[in-house]
């Protein structure tokens, strides 16, 4: 039986980690973060509107965490099975995994390890950097979508409610796929071309980029269309474009990863679509060919 104040760690103090800290903080939630080292450290989040916080979250070593019922991994798509593998020891079958990264591919991972856990995906249009390694500023107010994957036998509705309190407005979902895939469209057009071309977001409403995003679209769309979630490019181009507009000043994460010379999480967006592409006989060239180019952008 889970006490009434459900306990939440957070794995790491990344952009979108930190504001779940800020997050908890102010509403008083039982949490703590789960870092290399368990270090005491603050954190100054600097909301959108110039609101500056200071946060003092407590923290445990990754290694030998201290007790939680939900456990969040607010990192990129190729540290969660590393995360998991450093939290083995603490892991228990009543614990509340929660994903929430870019990209697609990481719950059939996380399932395999983890049959017997309720494990809920997530994604936010939160928006987020980190200047210095304990300053968070916020970009961008976001809503949340959720879902559950394998859901939880006890206890859900206080489980869901806890969650939902993260980066609120959550919004959840019979089927969290719909939006895990609308969200990979979105960003297997702005990550990559923002990190190739070097650009804003918002330089990609450049006539030059038209057809290209058109046809990224029609590719995702394709591969959607045929794992049961019918869509075509237009529809997806619309809700690229939206999110061009609405972050025109924000540079996208791949763009940021490229940049600081960091491993992109291309393996989970355009290398997701290629991947799904091969199993089901559909050509996707255009995502295969930014794949490769943020391949090769990672070398250097």
């Amino acid at each position: 039986m889970i006490n009434p104040k459900v306990k939440v760690a957070v794995v790491g103090k990344g952009a979108i980690g930190s504001l779940i800290a800020y997050s908890c903080q102010q509403q008083k939630l039982d949490f703590q973060l789960l870092l290399k080292n368990n270090n005491t450290i603050t954190l100054d989040v600097e909301k959108i509107d110039g609101e500056k916080i200071r946060v003092y979250p407590s923290s445990s070593d990754i290694n030998d965490a201290a007790d939680f019922d939900i456990v969040v991994f607010p990192i990129k798509a190729y540290q969660v099975l590393g995360a998991l593998q450093q939290l083995s020891q603490s892991v228990r079958p009543k614990h509340t995994l929660v994903l929430l990264h870019n990209g697609m591919g990481t719950i059939e991972q996380v399932k395999a390890l983890y049959p017997n856990n309720p494990i809920v995906a997530a994604t936010t249009s939160y928006g987020a950097f980190k200047p210095t390694d304990t300053n968070v500023k916020e970009t961008g107010l976001g809503k949340t979508h959720l879902g559950w994957v394998s859901k939880c036998r006890n206890n859900a509705i206080l489980i869901e409610s806890t969650i939902s309190k993260l980066l609120p407005p959550s919004t959840w979902h019979q089927d969290i796929q719909l939006a895990l895939w609308k969200k990979l469209a979105i960003n297997a057009v702005i990550n990559p071309l923002t990190a190739i071309n070097n650009i804003t977001n918002g330089e990609l409403v450049n006539i030059k980029f038209h057809k290209l995003i058109h046809t990224i679209c029609s590719e995702v769309s394709q591969v959607m269309t045929s794992v049961g979630y019918p869509t075509n490019s237009d529809t997806l181009q619309q809700s690229v474009l939206r999110v061009i507009e609405a972050t025109a000043n924000n540079y996208s994460s791949m763009h940021q990863d490229i940049t600081f010379k960091r491993q992109s999480e291309i393996e989970f967006i355009n290398g997701y679509v290629i991947k799904k592409g091969r199993e089901l006989n559909i050509p996707v060239p255009e995502n295969q060919l930014l794949f490769n180019k943020i391949k090769e952008l990672e070398k250097i």
